[in-house]
């Protein structure tokens, strides 16, 4: 069986939409940007689409554009 992540349960979704709490530095209608709980080295960034999906090439073009 395969696994399907929802919004509901997404870490990236919840992060956009303030349930979890994050250190945001840049949003735009299409992405989110912000500081990684995990630095791999200092500065370390996440900039996300607003677009929840399973797979890249499903993410519109937009979104992706903007990332």
């Amino acid at each position: 069986l395969k696994s399907i992540m929802r919004p509901a349960s997404c870490l990236f979704c919840k992060i956009i939409k303030g349930a979890i709490p994050s250190y945001k530095l840049v949003e735009t209608q299409f992405s989110y940007s912000f500081l990684d709980v995990g630095l791999l080295s200092r500065g370390h960034v996440l900039v996300i689409p607003k677009h929840h999906a399973e797979k890249l090439h499903e993410v519109p073009d937009e979104y992706l554009g903007d990332v």
